[in-house]
């Protein structure tokens, strides 16, 4: 599994620079390289979200979708925001249910 992860980072870092060299279009590469960062950094923080696993499972799939919609980016050059959102959203539904359920802070809620 993990070979596969650092595959596909490596895979997308490829596209990236064969696109640029091709079409030299600075900020569009840029672009792609701050939303592949970012995709491993919500990979990482979604490691916390173990405890709750039906919402790992989804975080795990934004994270896949929103793979695959900066690869349609840097295919089709069309931004889909929604699933660069997605996986920030897991990550705040876990946030809201880890506030929620924590009894010792009835006075606060």
């Amino acid at each position: 599994m993990k070979t596969i992860i650092i595959l596909a980072i490596l895979f997308a870092i490829g596209l990236i620079v064969l696109f640029y060299k091709r079409e030299s279009d600075i900020p569009k590469m840029l672009f792609s390289l701050f939303i592949l960062s970012s995709i491993i950094a919500l990979a990482v923080v979604g490691n916390v979200m173990r405890s709750l696993m039906f919402l790992f499972l989804a975080h795990v799939l934004a994270l896949i979708f929103s793979y695959g919609a900066l690869l349609y980016y840097i295919f089709r050059d069309r931004k889909q925001w929604i699933w660069w959102v997605l996986p920030v959203g897991t990550l705040a539904l876990y946030v809201f249910f880890a506030w929620v359920g924590n009894k010792h802070l009835v006075g606060l809620g």
